[in-house]
């Protein structure tokens, strides 16, 4: 019998586990961790939004450059599929919430991850288990591959599934010293790392306006800005903290931001009216003036923000107690300005430790897209954040994790 070794117990490892034990397939799932599942405890903000019910021609448009890659994956196994799944083997009822969004109805990610380890079982589940060596015998027929643990554990296997994660949240284990065996010891080619779904800080006296509206939230259009090129634009809520910026609209941002921000002139645009263009707003702002010439500037800029973001908007152009009738027509596009094109400087690139996803990982032309078999290393096989694939926020990735895992058990058996 064929006898298969999981390395890593994230989502992706887990999932994998519990498609061999569906199918008799013996296995081994090693965590260099005390236990499975860290970082899935932290997804959803602990609500674990499992994965996402759209269509998979939608869903597979939220994989960026992977789009094309994921597709195979995501019609083998879709969110369909994985409702299905979690819902009656992991007995782990689910609701539907905005935008598709699937959570379990407990609210708690640890149900998904307990059932996880239940279904997978764990006789089959080797924690503490460090892998920093693999080794190779083409001349074996069978388990070929001899894994090795820091603490001089050994084990041998037929097939291998790397699930080893990326370099996001690295107290939860996934701190990219996997990347390692990927690259050094199975010969993967290693893209540029980036962290991806996380917020963006911002540097002086942005940081200043972002810090004194901490807590407020705004729909808005953002763009990301190197060196006076866009790199990326979105549209969705922004969150204000003390650090900078974060919300829907700013962590999709994030993964296009190079570890030497600071060596170029990066910054991200915030247009408070998207789908309306300057002079729209402009011919509405001065309308407004026209009714109200005794308020002030800063409460007319009230309908269009939150009052504590037109307040500061006013403050940053200098308007901050004029009375609309004294409103020069510099004042009026100052504020404009503030309101469609607020400019919020970049501080550094955001880091690993508060990102959600890695984006970078083993190169997909090196990975088939309908096993997630090595083309490298036959008997391989390569899923989860471990790929260079990142999806936006809302069940993506953990989809994306599921069918990966899917497919590779397929191949597999």
């Amino acid at each position: 019998m064929i006898k298969v070794g999981i390395i890593g117990g994230g989502a992706a490892g887990l999932f994998a586990a519990c498609f061999l034990r569906k199918e008799g397939v013996s296995f081994t799932l090693l965590e260099k961790g005390p236990e499975c599942g860290r970082k899935l405890l932290l997804t959803g903000h602990g609500r674990c939004n499992i994965t996402n019910r759209k269509p998979v021609t939608e869903l597979m448009q939220g994989y960026h450059e992977a789009s094309k890659f994921i597709k195979p994956a995501l019609s083998s196994f879709g969110p369909e599929d994985a409702v299905k799944f979690i819902e009656e083997e992991l007995r782990v009822p689910l609701k539907e919430e905005e935008n598709n969004r699937m959570f379990p109805v407990s609210d708690k990610a640890s149900d998904i991850r307990d059932a996880l380890v239940k279904y997978a079982g764990q006789m089959n589940i080797l924690t503490n288990f460090d892998v920093v060596d693999i080794e190779y015998d083409g001349n074996q027929k069978y388990e070929p591959f001899t894994v090795t643990a820091k603490d001089g554990r050994v084990l041998m296997f037929d097939r291998l599934i790397m699930a080893t994660g990326g370099k996001t949240f690295p107290k939860t284990g996934s701190d990219g010293k996997a990347y390692e065996l990927l690259g050094g010891i199975l010969g993967h080619k290693i893209t540029p790392l980036y962290p991806a779904l996380t917020g963006v800080p911002v540097s002086g006296a942005d940081k200043e306006f972002t810090s004194s509206l901490s807590g407020v939230s705004v729909y808005a259009g953002a763009g990301l800005y190197l060196d006076n090129r866009k790199k990326n634009k979105t549209e969705g809520d922004v969150l204000f903290t003390h650090e900078g910026l974060t919300g829907p609209a700013i962590i999709e941002l994030a993964r296009d931001i190079p570890e030497d921000v600071t060596e170029h002139d990066g910054w991200i645009e915030l247009d408070f009216t998207p789908g309306r263009d300057d002079t729209e707003v402009d011919k509405e702002l001065l309308e407004q003036i026209r009714q109200r010439p005794d308020a002030r500037l800063t409460t007319i800029g009230a309908s269009f923000v939150p009052a504590s973001l037109s307040r500061a908007i006013g403050e940053r152009a200098g308007v901050t107690d004029l009375v609309a009738a004294n409103a020069t027509k510099e004042h009026r596009k100052e504020f404009l300005r503030n309101l469609k094109h607020l400019h919020m400087t970049i501080d550094r690139q955001p880091k690993f430790e508060t990102a959600y996803v890695t984006r970078g990982g083993v190169a997909l032309d090196e990975i088939d897209r309908k096993t997630c078999q090595s083309k490298v290393f036959p008997g391989v096989y390569v899923i989860g954040e471990a790929l260079d694939i990142d999806g936006i926020s809302g069940g993506y990735n953990l989809q994306a994790a599921i069918s990966e895992a899917y497919i590779a058990v397929r191949a597999i058996m």
